[in-house]
C-alpha cells in the first residue's frame, strides 16, 4: 500500500477517517493524500455582497490553514500531502481524483451514527463506483477487537462470486497483517422466513445438504486465498441481520464486504445483499470491488 487518500471531516467533527489513515499509514508507509472540502452552496444565493470569487477564496484559504494545524493535532507523516477543494459533489470529485492519479485506498467516515443504520448518497455513490477499495469508518461506543470478519457470497456456482470472495480474502488477509488483527469469515445461507416473504415453501430436508457443501465450497476457497482465516462462521436466515449479528458478538473492528451484483434468479431472490449487509452495519467497513 503506497497512497491512500483520505476524505476529512468538517473541521468541527472528530477526524475520524484521519484516525483510521494514521493508523494505516504507520503501519505501512503509505503517503497520506488528506482533502478537505470548503464548498457552501450559500454562496451562490441572491443576497451576498462580497463577489462569490472572493468569498471561494477565502474560504478555501481558512480550509488550508486549518489543514496546516492537523499537523500539531495528528501525528501526520512527513510526506503527508493536503489539498482544499471548493466542489460542489464529493463524490464526483474523488471519482475525477482516482481517474486521474493512482491511489491504494479511500478512507471517509461514513454518513451514518450508531444504531441509525443506512448510509448517506455520497456513501452510497463511492461504494457502488469506486475503482479502488473503500473504507467507510464509523464512531462505536463498544471497545472493539483486533478482529476482521469478511463478509463472504454463499453462491457456490458461481466463478464470478468465487473471485469476488478470493479478493475479499487475500485483502483481509493483508490488513490482518498490517494491523496485527485476525481475520474470520462469515458466511450466510438464506434462512426460511427469507422464502416466506417470498411466499416460497422451502426444502426443510435439503438445509444440512447446502450447509455440509457451503463449508466444503468456504474452505477451498479460503485455501485457494493462502488467507489465514482463523475461524469461519456460518449462519442462516436473512444475511443482513445475521452477518451483521456476528460482526458485532465478536466486537469487530472492521467487516469485508465484496461488491458484486445479482442478477437473474439470485436477485429476485436475495436482491444486492452486500447493500443490505451493509446497511445493517455498525462498524467500520471496507468495500472491495
Amino acid at each position: 500500500m503506497k497512497k491512500i487518500l483520505v476524505i476529512l471531516d468538517k473541521p468541527k467533527h472528530e477526524q475520524i477517517a484521519l484516525q483510521r489513515a494514521v493508523e494505516l499509514a504507520g503501519a505501512t508507509g503509505a503517503q497520506l493524500h488528506l482533502v478537505s472540502f470548503a464548498y457552501e452552496s450559500q454562496v451562490n444565493l441572491p443576497g451576498v455582497h462580497d463577489t462569490p470569487e472572493d468569498l471561494v477564496k477565502t474560504m478555501v484559504s481558512g480550509r488550508e490553514r486549518w489543514l496546516m494545524e492537523l499537523g500539531a493535532q495528528h501525528p501526520l507523516p512527513a510526506d503527508t500531502v493536503t489539498e482544499a477543494v471548493w466542489h460542489y459533489s464529493i463524490a464526483n470529485w474523488t471519482l475525477e481524483k482516482l481517474a486521474q492519479d493512482s491511489f491504494d485506498l479511500v478512507i471517509k467516515t461514513a454518513q451514518k451514527q450508531f444504531g441509525r443504520g443506512g448510509f448517506g448518497s455520497i456513501d452510497w455513490q463511492l461504494i457502488e463506483r469506486s475503482p479502488v477499495p473503500l473504507w467507510l469508518a464509523v464512531a462505536t461506543p463498544w471497545v472493539k477487537r483486533e478482529r476482521l470478519v469478511a463478509a463472504l457470497d454463499p453462491s457456490v456456482d458461481s466463478p464470478l462470486h468465487k473471485e469476488l470472495n478470493l479478493r475479499v480474502l487475500t485483502a483481509g488477509d493483508r490488513l490482518a497483517q498490517l494491523l496485527g488483527a485476525k481475520l474470520e469469515a462469515v458466511a450466510c445461507l438464506p434462512g426460511p422466513g427469507v422464502f416466506e416473504e417470498l411466499g416460497l415453501t422451502p426444502r426443510q430436508d435439503t438445509a444440512a445438504e447446502q450447509q455440509r457443501a457451503l463449508r466444503a465450497y468456504l474452505e477451498v476457497v479460503i485455501r485457494d486465498s493462502g488467507a489465514n482465516c482463523r475461524e469461519l462462521h456460518q449462519v442462516s436466515g436473512k444475511p443482513a441481520r445475521e452477518v451483521n449479528r456476528v460482526v458485532d458478538r465478536n466486537k469487530a473492528r472492521l467487516m469485508l464486504v465484496g461488491r458484486g451484483v445479482r442478477k437473474g434468479a439470485a436477485g429476485l431472490l436475495l436482491g444486492n445483499t452486500a447493500e443490505r449487509i451493509l446497511a445493517k452495519s455498525n462498524t467500520d467497513v471496507l468495500i472491495v470491488p
